[in-house]
């Protein structure tokens, strides 16, 4: 199995440019060619990929692209369908030796933010101490790990989640559907990882609380109030 991960950015065109902002973050908080990370844009069935954004991202990362086949739109059937699609998709080329056997896939959506350098290899080093199959933010609501988070590579776990489960009611979200499931193959809170409820206009003050407190990773930030405060604290 490969040491790295895999960073997974799914998108639709409601939100391909905001995607696109945040995976020209990701490569720019980025010293040199990662060892740690390669990075896969997962677009929609309907969605077509930016190659600018692409060789951006490439100048950083090895890059692997995928359109999904499946056709859910809305929420959550548009979600777990790109979702499941894009896990079936991992899956399917590790089998076939065209990709690595990745330690684990970070699942992230236009709303995740890295907060400093180095947080791919702070959130690595998470997951091999955490000896879990999902591993993220933990929300109260259900409660439940929220769907940005790592997946396991694991051969059996892939196979089971991909295949055998292969999809969940288009009425649910998937992480929350799952959760009890999970937990049994084990699914653990990242406490370097939140997920925050559609926020908006995050300030100095509660960025710097954020990095204080050694979060690496937030979700649920609907502008890029957080990329301006990523961006100028770190001069790139």
């Amino acid at each position: 199995m490969s040491a790295k991960i895999l960073i997974a950015l799914q998108f639709w065109g409601g939100d391909k440019e905001a995607a696109m902002k945040r995976a020209r973050l990701i490569a720019d908080l980025e010293p040199q060619l990662s060892t740690s990370a390669d990075f896969m844009f997962s677009s929609r069935f309907d969605c077509t990929q930016s190659v600018e954004d692409i060789k951006h991202v490439s100048r950083k990362f090895q890059v692997h692209t995928h359109v999904n086949r499946r056709r859910g739109v809305g929420w959550p059937s548009g979600c777990n369908d790109l979702f499941f699609g894009t896990l079936d998709h991992v899956f399917t080329l590790s089998e076939a030796k065209r990709l690595p056997m990745y330690k684990a896939i970070l699942f992230m959506e236009s709303d995740s933010f890295p907060l400093h350098p180095g947080w791919i290899e702070k959130l690595s080093r998470d997951w091999d101490g955490a000896g879990a199959k999902v591993f993220g933010p933990l929300c109260s609501n259900g409660p439940h790990i929220n769907g940005n988070c790592f997946i396991s590579g694991d051969k059996l776990f892939l196979r089971w989640l991909a295949r055998d489960k292969g999809g969940c009611s288009p009425h649910v979200g998937w992480d929350y559907h799952l959760y009890s499931e999970f937990l049994k193959w084990g699914a653990k809170d990242a406490p370097a990882m939140k997920s925050w409820w559609r926020i908006k206009d995050v300030g100095q003050g509660t960025f710097d609380e954020l990095l204080s407190t050694g979060v690496s990773f937030l979700h649920g930030c609907k502008d890029d109030s957080v990329e301006k405060l990523v961006r100028r604290k770190f001069k790139i």
